[in-house]
């Protein structure tokens, strides 16, 4: 045989093709291994049925009847369908590390405060307190959340702001269980803590006491409105439009000296006016006919009785226990002195707006929900502030101002308030104006 110069321009390629060669070898491998892992369930998957139908047996009278073999299939396909399966992949995978290992181990109080706005005792009394309204049962489907994780989740939304997705990434959750978890948490504040933290209390002598040394006697609240950004439920923004020309729903809140809610009144289309909203609130009804304050006690000043006294702005109806500024009418030092009194006061109800707002950041965003998610939402978020606030734990971040209130201006008499109520309210006022003014005039 003569023999063949070998070119040395295919050595690259017959080591190419080794290499090719090769990775087809291991590909079939891997597909062998995967068929012969298949196989193997399948095999088990058959003997755990095989097991299931021998073990089916049904009663003799199936067995001697002319149609016993259908009944008999029919017995082990049910046996079959009642097989408890525990299910490996039952949901996306997502990772919880950052509330178990971080939140949970990690953190301190200042922490909590700056994240949950409250410390971590507060969380834990909170938690005890709704956890027999949040335990769920696992399935065969899912693990249920832990109670614990969604109160977490829930502060985390009303204190952020953030929308579903944010807030599910940051827990491990998907978006439809923090949406679930959120509206479930807030109803359960909603019924187990509203009468009990949004309240009077029987301590209101130390509410008097308290805007009695800010300038005020006989004063047990400061009322006033403010509006929540909303998107409008069932896409009807005419329904829910201010006159700011955005949606809206009014929460009327009433304050003691320290800025804790004694009363609110959630629910009103932005539309409505403030006084509108008052005179249809529980608060009016309750001060009418005396029950709101235990014993309704009264002070006779100059021969005036003057009942228990809310402090509120222009926008307000006149009443013998709502008092309002002179404005525009206040000529003498005496009115004046009045005005700048109940101001001082009234400022409170303002600064609880702001520290609310500033605590749950959602409610300066739009919030999305239907009309009664809306006011759990918005209650939740009175409560937790109230709670907040007995407890001393202040908000570290920046506390923004709430969104502005729509009123008329001051001194414009609102309509429809009676002529009867409205001089009593006036005769209230003068009595009081002039016992402030001895008050306040140097001795």
């Amino acid at each position: 045989m003569i023999p063949i110069a070998e070119d040395s321009s295919m050595a690259p390629n017959r080591e190419l093709l080794l290499q090719m060669a090769q990775m087809v070898v291991f590909m079939v491998q891997c597909t062998l291994t995967l068929c012969h892992a298949h196989l193997r369930s399948l095999q088990r998957r058959r003997r755990v049925a095989s097991r299931l139908f021998s073990s089916a047996k049904p009663p003799l009278s199936t067995i001697t009847s002319g149609k016993g073999r259908r009944r008999r299939i029919c017995a082990r396909w049910q046996s079959l369908a009642s097989m408890h399966v525990l299910r490996r992949f039952w949901a996306r995978e997502r990772s919880t590390d950052w509330w178990e290992r971080i939140v949970l181990t990690t953190w301190d109080d200042g922490q909590w405060l700056e994240g949950f706005r409250m410390d971590r005792a507060t969380f834990r009394d909170l938690v005890g307190v709704l956890h027999h309204r949040l335990q769920c049962q696992d399935t065969n489907m899912r693990e249920a959340v832990s109670p614990e994780q969604r109160v977490a989740v829930t502060i985390w939304f009303l204190a952020t702001g953030s929308c579903y997705r944010v807030v599910g990434d940051q827990f491990g959750l998907g978006a439809s269980t923090v949406a679930t978890s959120v509206l479930a948490v807030c109803a359960a504040m909603e019924a187990e803590l509203l009468s009990k933290t949004v309240c009077l209390g029987s301590e209101f002598g130390k509410i008097m006491d308290g805007f009695a040394a800010m300038g005020f006697p006989h004063c047990i609240g400061a009322i006033d409105g403010t509006h929540i950004p909303i998107s409008a439920p069932g896409g009807s923004p005419e329904q829910y439009g201010n006159r700011k020309n955005f949606s809206s729903m009014l929460l009327q809140g009433t304050v003691d000296h320290t800025g804790r809610f004694l009363d609110v009144e959630i629910g009103w289309s932005g539309k409505n006016h403030d006084a509108f909203v008052f005179k249809n609130s529980c608060i009016c009804a309750a001060m009418d006919n005396g029950s709101f304050v235990p014993g309704n006690p009264t002070l006779n000043i100059n021969g005036v009785s003057v009942p228990p006294l809310i402090l509120s702005d222009g926008a307000y109806p006149m009443r013998p226990w709502l008092m309002k500024p002179y404005g525009k009418l206040a000529v003498s030092s005496r009115e004046q002195n009045f005005d700048r009194c109940l101001s001082r006061c009234r400022n409170q109800v303002e600064k609880s707006f702001g520290r609310l707002k500033g605590r749950w950041q959602c409610l300066l965003q739009r919030l999305k929900a239907r009309e009664e998610n809306l006011v759990s939402i918005i209650t939740a978020c009175v409560i937790l502030h109230n709670i907040c606030e007995e407890r001393g734990q202040h908000c570290l971040g920046e506390l923004r101002d709430p969104l502005p209130i729509l009123l008329p201006d001051e001194g414009v008499e609102v309509q429809g308030n009676s002529k009867t109520l409205l001089e009593g309210g006036k005769k209230v006022r003068d009595a009081l104006a002039a016992f402030m003014e001895l008050q306040t005039r140097p001795r």
